[in-house]
Formats: structure tokens, C-alpha cells, sequence
């Protein structure tokens, strides 16, 4: 029978990640957990809230925090090594030539200099450094079946940002998914009264799992 094991998670990387600091390690594998149990078709519309409980087990991680909906996984967010490079650069967005039904029929073009349809640059900023890594509670065998569909983490993944060269699951003899090394605050913790408004739980972005947290520095 699996168990569950503290762990530290290393994704060695390829390119630059776009992504804040943060970069919660279940959120990066919610999507391929409930593919994985649901099949690739699509089982939601715009705008829907995440999947149910009810319809999708729970992500190979143990569970921490309160006992109500305030719960979340006891995995720690990105822990990024002291040489990390942050800096942005951007891509330039252009219209599609390919909506012809936009082209004005008088001048039989598409006026991209100015207007609406004007290219324009959009800034990115990415973090890049040799590996990013977690600390969490969680089983090993069933972390890495679905660690190696993840091939790329953080956004413009189809640009080729984020690309993961490899993943390494290991036993660590501490827990710092929560407390880390001199007691550091190793992800977002539920707090009552005022904090900072943050996701919990993935979906990070879902209104229900978003509460006034105490944050890491």
C-alpha cells in the first residue's frame, strides 16, 4: 500500500519560467491529475468553477491547515536557488491576416499601424535558474505518474518558456512543506482575520479557496 513520505521535488529546467515566485507545485499538477482521472475531454465551460471533489479524488498530497474549507495541500511553494536570474523581455502581438472578414472592403487591407489593430508589444517577466524545487507530504509513485506528463511549468509554455529537462522526487529526512529551515514560511497559510488574499488550493484562481493568508517574505 503507498504512503505517504516527506519529500523534496526538483524540476530541472531547460528555458526561463514565466511565472511569479510563488508557483504552487499543485496547482502545476491539478490539470494533469484530473486529465488523468477524467479523460481529455473538456468537462467544464468558461468561466465554471474547478472540479468537484465529489467527481476527482484528492492529488497524492497529504492534507493540512484547518479543518474546514480553508484546508490545503502540505506542499510547499517554489523555492528558488539564490543564483536566479529575474528579468522580462516581450513579444509583439500583430492581427491576424487570417480574419478576412475584418479587411476594410473599400481598401482591401487591414490598417495595423494605428487603431485597434495595431501591433504592440507585451512585456513578460520570467525567472531562470538551473532547477526550482518543493518540499511536501506526498506519495512518491503516484507524484511521479504524474510528473512525467508535466513537460513545461509557468505560462507561454507554447512559446517554449518553462521547459522541464527533468523531474526528481526524493526523500527528504524533514518536513518543510509548511516551516522550512529557521522556521521560513514555505507557502500561503490561512489566517483569521485581516492577511493577504491569496489561493489556498488549486484552482488557486477559484473564489472559494481564496482567504486571508499570512504569505512568505
Amino acid at each position: 500500500m503507498s504512503e505517504f513520505k516527506q519529500l523534496r521535488i526538483r524540476a530541472y529546467l531547460q528555458t526561463g519560467v514565466i511565472s511569479d515566485q510563488f508557483l504552487p507545485l499543485d496547482g502545476i499538477l491539478y490539470y494533469h491529475h484530473v486529465r488523468s482521472a477524467m479523460g481529455e475531454k473538456i468537462i467544464s465551460k468558461p468561466g465554471e468553477s474547478n472540479v468537484r471533489q465529489a467527481v476527482c479524488k484528492l492529488l497524492p498530497f497529504k492534507k493540512a491547515g484547518p479543518k474546514d474549507e480553508a484546508w490545503f495541500y502540505h506542499v510547499s511553494f517554489a523555492q528558488w536557488p539564490e543564483n536566479t536570474i529575474e528579468d522580462s523581455t516581450f513579444y509583439v502581438k500583430r492581427f491576424d491576416l487570417n480574419f478576412s472578414q475584418l479587411i476594410d472592403r473599400k481598401i482591401r487591407k487591414v490598417d495595423a499601424s494605428r487603431g485597434q489593430f495595431k501591433a504592440y508589444h507585451v512585456n513578460v517577466y520570467y525567472r531562470h535558474a538551473e532547477y526550482v524545487e518543493w518540499y511536501c507530504i506526498g506519495i512518491p509513485e503516484e507524484l511521479e505518474q504524474l510528473l512525467k506528463f508535466c513537460t513545461h511549468i509557468g505560462k507561454k509554455t507554447a512559446q517554449g518558456w518553462g521547459a522541464v529537462k527533468e523531474w526528481e522526487v526524493k526523500e527528504w529526512p524533514e518536513d518543510w512543506a509548511v516551516r522550512g529551515p529557521g522556521n521560513k514560511l514555505m507557502r500561503a497559510v490561512p489566517v483569521l482575520g485581516n492577511g493577504f488574499l491569496y489561493g489556498v488550493r488549486p484552482s488557486y484562481w477559484n473564489q472559494r479557496h481564496i482567504f486571508p493568508c499570512k504569505m512568505p517574505e
